[in-house]
C-alpha cells in the first residue's frame, strides 16, 4: 500500500510539474524524486516479503512462552476483587 501511495504521490507531482511550469533547475531533482521514490518504496515492500511469508504461522503460540507465562501467573498472590462485597 506504501508503495502505491508514494507512486501516486510522484505521479501527481511530476502532473503538476507539468502543468505548471516549474522552473529548469528543479526539473532534474523532480525526475530523480519522482523515480527515486517509488523504486525505494517497492525495494522495502519486497526485502519484507520473506517476513511474511516465512513468519510464525497464524494461531499458533510458542508453547514454551506459553508455559513461561502460565508459571508466572500461578507465582501471582490471590487478591479478592476491589469491587467484590
Amino acid at each position: 500500500m506504501f508503495a502505491v501511495v508514494t507512486a501516486a504521490a510522484c505521479a501527481a507531482l511530476m502532473s503538476a510539474a507539468a502543468l505548471v511550469p516549474a522552473p529548469p533547475a528543479a526539473l532534474p531533482l523532480l525526475v530523480v524524486v519522482c523515480v527515486g521514490c517509488p523504486m525505494f518504496a517497492a525495494w522495502q515492500a519486497s526485502s519484507s516479503l520473506p517476513v511474511l511469508r516465512h513468519g510464525r504461522p497464524r494461531g499458533r503460540l510458542d508453547e514454551r512462552a506459553l508455559a513461561d507465562l502460565r508459571r508466572d501467573l500461578d507465582q501471582l498472590p490471590e487478591t479478592a476483587h476491589p469491587l467484590d462485597r
